[in-house]
């Protein structure tokens, strides 16, 4: 083989080498170009997800908190309502938003809480711009948060008595002998008078708290405990609200009930009633009965009735005589539920006696607002609800043992929220 010739055919295998070397260095590089094109592309589409996902918590954490503050009704309309205004505008109109809510409560001895939870949820689709060009349109982002409001109230004492006289010396008078355990009511007082209340030795009240308006009270050789004055009464709560059955009609006129065992049917009673026999045995039926242009004197006796009301349309009263017994309960549903003893509104100042009562179990209202109460000697209360509302109020040797009507207004006092994040 001659020597210059297998020479230039090694030079001429070494060029083509060469030549096709360079192709394929140029097709890695255009490949390798469209790889880092895309993923400094990717990279932009990934920031631009990742702050709409800022911008979506942001939007929702402040929806969330705003919403749990208003009432359960409201909370969805202002939690939209402030995701819409918190969100940027470039993500407004794909952004989707909903929420759910929750509540609870608790009590104890002293506070009442309530506990509300409001979680929220979001969500867009980020378009891509350059990852399209790999078939990835967009970029799913969500966004969660729930936020908790806790509301804490301080219970007060539910006040048994209210007495209204704002300006009276003495508007509540406690005499020699007068127990009284109401650990869990409030007693209310209102009057400026000095000194506002006065409270005699051998007397003994248990309140919760004897609220006192005016500054000055008289304690003579006793200490009432949890004692409170320059203290701001609660509102009466059934001013106003009081129903007034029709009167105009009487169904009795003046009578004289002798017998041992007396019934009696809802109605409207005028003129003045005796009930002479002191061991009569009083059955009411349930109803309202109506009192007017008169009273009844009762001399004694033991009285029933469950679901009655005693209605006094002008200054008619019930003079509670000597041994009476009476076990008596308001309705429980209807016009007059709790209502035990009430009187028109607006009516003139009387007086209105409980006398030598032996034991009265009493359940409901007693609304005497234009009336000075006197309960006299031995008069015995026992009540697992009772309140009581009159004008002036004298114990005078009296037991009672009260606790507030469940179904009365509810006192609370100082309210605290608190409102957080909590996910």
């Amino acid at each position: 083989m001659d020597p210059e010739t297998t020479s230039d055919r090694a030079r001429g295998f070494f060029s083509g080498f060469l030549k096709n070397l360079k192709g394929n260095v140029s097709l890695t590089f255009g490949l390798s170009f469209v790889f880092i094109v895309t993923a400094i592309g990717g990279a932009l589409d990934l920031h631009r997800a990742s702050s709409a996902r800022h911008d979506l918590q942001d939007a929702v954490d402040s929806a969330v908190l705003a919403g749990v503050q208003v009432p359960a009704g409201q909370m969805k309309v202002v939690a939209s309502t402030t995701f819409t205004h918190n969100i940027d505008a470039s993500n407004a109109a794909q952004a989707s938003q909903g929420y759910s809510s929750s509540a609870s409560s608790s009590s104890t001895s002293s506070t009442n809480i309530v506990t509300t939870s409001l979680n929220g949820t979001a969500k867009l689709n980020s378009k891509n711009y350059v990852l399209q060009l790999v078939g990835l349109q967009s970029i799913p982002v969500t966004a969660s948060s729930t936020a908790k409001a806790v509301v804490t109230e301080t219970k007060t004492a539910t006040p048994c008595i209210y007495v209204l006289d704002p300006t009276g010396s003495q508007a509540l008078l406690v005499n020699s002998g007068a127990r009284i355990s109401a650990p869990n009511c409030e007693i209310d007082v209102k009057t400026l008078g000095k000194p506002a209340g006065m409270f005699n030795s051998g007397s003994s009240l248990t309140f919760k708290k004897v609220c006192m308006e005016g500054s000055q009270v008289t304690q003579n050789s006793t200490t009432v405990a949890n004692l409170s004055l320059n203290c701001t009464n609660q509102a009466d709560p059934y001013a106003g609200k009081m129903p007034t059955p029709a009167s105009s009609t009487c169904n009795f006129s003046n009578g004289n009930y002798n017998d041992s065992t007396v019934n009696l049917t809802p109605g409207v009673y005028c003129g003045w009633f005796n009930f002479n026999n002191g061991s009569a045995k009083v059955n009411f039926a349930p109803g309202v009965y109506i009192i007017k242009n008169g009273g009844w004197n009762v001399n004694g006796g033991t009285w029933t009735g469950n679901g009655v009301t005693f209605y006094f349309a002008d200054t008619s009263k019930i003079q509670f005589n000597s041994g009476i017994s009476a076990t008596l309960s308001a309705p429980t549903s209807g016009t007059y539920k709790d209502l035990l003893f009430y009187e028109a509104a607006g009516l003139s100042k009387s007086d209105f006696i409980f006398n030598n009562s032996v034991a009265n179990k009493l359940t409901g209202v007693i609304w005497l607002p234009s009336r000075t109460v006197t309960w006299n000697a031995a008069s015995g209360v026992a009540s697992d609800s009772l309140t009581m509302v009159v004008w002036r109020l004298i114990l005078n040797n009296t037991t009672w043992s009260l606790n507030p009507l469940s179904t009365g207004t509810t006192a609370t006092g100082a309210k605290t929220v608190s409102v957080l994040l909590v996910k």
